[in-house]
């Protein structure tokens, strides 16, 4: 409850205006004298003053049940609740129908420690004094509900065994907030440095900072201060980066660039250099509040946590998507979409999984363990998030849950507490429960890399999704040592390819249908052939029916982009060549790879290429890449490729 809301309360409930005698429950002056300097004192916001003058106004008069419930009041407000429960006690052993509210707020305290079955009676006790409708009524209403699911969820725990991740990780100083890449190797975090200065009064310094550590082995090396461009002497925080570690988007506040009072910037990281932060700017920072960002896995869409006034509650969270990012570095983002899962209440700390379909937040709005409890929801195929489900206890307890991340392949949760006494708030991870784990995600690491010179190469890698046709992600390598990381979401069919201007492309096909059982990290170490006589490539999604030439819709993606590659360099003069395996007759086989080789040919004519720059040849099971003697080495020897036989 809140100073002001607290004085309007008293003034209300003590009947009495400045004007007006104030009437009280007892008749002692020294009592009512003591009682009135505590109200000074709260009113200059002394609070440890307004105790003491209320203690001695107890002393004079025991039943001075005004005392014992500014008392209260006060004590809530300095965060002592077994005293402030004390103290509501006491004023309903004086007098139970003096305050109708009092059965209200000390249910809120009971509620605000665990003790759901006290707050539960009292809520219910405090709701059967009146039918009204009013805050009090509705909020009573809503947290005996919390009570209830409270009970229930600690009769029915999930498995929960945090493992604190270590004195090279968490220190003295408070470290929370983190954020890791896909591959997790890469674990970033906020730190509450704090200095204390003595003087007259002793002055506390706190000042939040990024750090950052890598996990060699299975255990993380020393933390260390991310970056002096972007940590400041000023408060930077409440982090998200990229699957692959080279985006983070921040919360910075009270900036000469700001557009608010907070705003969310982004830096680029080149080696182990980052770059000086940019403000996201319009439409996604305003005049309001944006913090707490979480970014996608391919950087292309953002949520995060806005006050503005269009939004459903007091903390909304709101999603956008990445428009372009321009010559100079900056972004243009589309209009920000409130969640439908928002509440009137408060949305915090959201974080999207790397399968962009897994949302996982913060909110006081919805029925749980009392505070703000993490829930999560699941966007369907026509963009719609689910009704949100609570993560359960212990996960959710009594004190606020602010902030959890999962890893890519969706079975280990990493999150800040201070459970362990004496240490302030450190990082744990957990196992997640197999019922709460979303979609698995696994992850492509490689480097692309000139075939002959060995050096990175300034490519695109892009991962389409073979069966929707929509683009997953899109990397440009503008520098550095040529290496990427993306994820692959399961349940889909992917095409992989990586492109170069002046170039032959690189593709491949990857299968993840399967949740768990498909999604070991992959990696790959691809070398681009320049544009040259004789250089050869393996049209990897290029798929037929069954003993057919008929080629399937999924092989479009792959065609057009050898259509591209013959549109851009009209010199090129190439030949299909099909390729089978061994089943089947000699004479079968070259007559069904000559086909299918004939059949691209076709394709790329009707697309407007010259039939002068096109031939094709069928070699059958003749020219074997891999063992026919497994069904592995069979499906890589059942393939088409392409030559170039001119470039001139």
């Amino acid at each position: 409850m809140c100073r002001s809301v607290i004085l309007i309360l008293f003034c209300l409930l003590l009947g009495f205006t400045s004007n007006a005698q104030k009437k009280y429950s007892v008749k002692s002056k020294r009592a009512i004298k003591n009682y009135e300097l505590a109200s000074e004192a709260y009113r200059h916001m002394d609070n440890s003053e307004a105790l003491k003058y209320l203690e001695g106004a107890i002393e004079q008069s025991p039943d001075f049940i005004e005392a014992w419930l500014f008392k209260a009041d006060v004590l809530h407000e300095t965060g002592k609740t077994k005293l402030e429960i004390e103290a509501y006690q006491k004023a309903i052993e004086i007098d139970a129908n003096f305050f109708e509210n009092v059965h209200f707020n000390l249910a809120n305290a009971y509620l605000k420690i665990g003790e759901y079955q006290k707050a539960l009676t009292k809520y219910e006790y405090f709701l059967s004094l009146s039918n009204g409708s009013g805050r009090n009524q509705k909020l009573a209403k809503f947290r005996r509900e919390s009570c209830l699911f409270a009970i229930k969820s600690i009769a029915n725990p999930v498995n929960f065994k945090p493992v604190n991740l270590g004195e090279s990780v968490n220190s003295e100083f408070d470290e929370y907030w983190p954020s890791i890449t896909a591959d997790e190797e890469l674990l970033v975090f906020t730190r509450l440095l704090f200095e204390k200065k003595e003087g007259a009064e002793v002055k506390i310094n706190q000042q939040e900072d990024f750090y950052v550590s890598h996990q060699s082995d299975t255990a993380w090396m020393q933390a260390k201060p991310l970056s002096v461009i972007i940590n400041t002497e000023k408060n930077e925080g409440a982090q998200s980066i990229t699957a692959d570690g080279k985006y983070m988007y921040f919360t910075a506040c009270d900036r000469t660039d700001g557009y608010g009072r907070c705003d969310i910037y982004y830096s680029v990281r080149k080696g182990e250099n980052w770059s000086v932060p940019i403000n996201v700017g319009k439409p996604i920072n305003s005049k309001d509040w944006e913090a707490q960002p979480s970014i996608s896995a391919d950087g292309r869409e953002l949520y995060f946590v806005s006050n503005r006034k269009s939004g459903k509650g007091k903390m909304d969270i709101w999603h956008s998507k990445l428009i372009e990012t321009l010559a100079d570095g900056k972004q243009r983002w589309t209009q920000p979409v409130n969640l439908s899962i928002n509440t009137e209440d408060n949305e915090m700390s959201p974080f999207i999984h790397a399968g962009n379909q897994y949302l996982v937040f913060s909110s006081d709005g919805m029925i749980g363990m009392g505070a703000y409890d993490l829930f999560k929801t699941i966007k369907n195929k026509d963009g719609e998030w689910s009704e949100p489900e609570n993560l359960g206890y212990p996960i959710n307890t009594f004190t606020d849950e602010i902030g959890l991340v999962i890893n890519a392949k969706g079975d280990k949760a990493y999150f800040s507490s201070d459970r362990l006494k004496g240490k302030g708030k450190d990082i744990f991870s957990f196992d997640m429960p197999s019922f709460l784990q979303p979609p698995s995600a696994s992850w492509l690491k490689g480097k692309v890399l000139d075939a002959k010179s060995k050096k990175p190469v300034f490519a695109s890698v892009l991962l389409i999704d073979l069966s929707t046709k929509d683009t997953i992600s899109s990397i440009k390598l503008d520098g550095g040592d040529g290496s990427f990381l993306l994820c692959l979401p399961s349940g889909r069919e992917y095409t992989f390819s990586a492109e170069a201007t002046d170039y032959l492309f690189y593709s491949k096909h990857f299968e993840m249908l399967n949740d768990q059982e498909k999604s070991n990290p992959q990696q790959l170490a691809i070398f681009l052939d320049r544009i040259e006589k004789g250089k050869e490539i393996v049209l990897r999604n290029v798929f037929f029916n069954v003993d057919s030439w008929d080629i399937l819709p999924k092989s479009e993606i792959e065609l057009n982009r050898l259509f591209t590659l013959l549109q851009t360099y009209p010199k090129l003069k190439i030949e299909i060549a099909g390729h089978t395996d061994t089943t089947g007759t000699k004479e079968y086989n070259l007559n069904l790879s000559n086909n299918r080789a004939k059949e691209i040919c076709q394709y790329l004519i009707l697309k407007g290429i010259d039939t002068a720059r096109l031939t094709y040849k069928g070699y059958g099971a003749s020219q074997p890449i891999a063992s026919n003697q497994t069904e592995e080495g069979r499906a890589l020897n059942r393939r088409t490729e392409f030559k170039i036989i001119e470039n001139q």
